[in-house]
């Protein structure tokens, strides 16, 4: 199985597709350090996938990150400062 298929994927998703297929794994935490964004913990995806050498495959995740009040209302209006 071509692990590359799980990055973006849903974590509870991803997680169903290695159960089906009975292949164990493990799951990694990380946190966005951006300021810019808000993290919706309810909606987690796979950023990265890894086999090991003992077939698991190890699923880094992180939070689906939201755009802060102050992005939107640039991106909206259209306040963008060219160089």
């Amino acid at each position: 199985m071509d692990i590359r298929i799980f990055i973006g994927m849903p974590l509870r998703y991803a997680k169903s597709v290695l159960q089906e297929k009975n292949i164990p794994y493990v799951i990694e935490r990380t946190v966005s350090r951006s300021h810019f964004f808000h993290c919706d913990p309810q909606q987690t995806y796979v950023i990265r996938a890894q086999e090991r050498e003992d077939g698991t495959v190890c699923l880094l995740v992180d939070d689906s990150l939201e755009m802060s009040s102050s992005v939107a209302a640039v991106l909206r209006n259209g306040d963008v400062q060219h160089d």
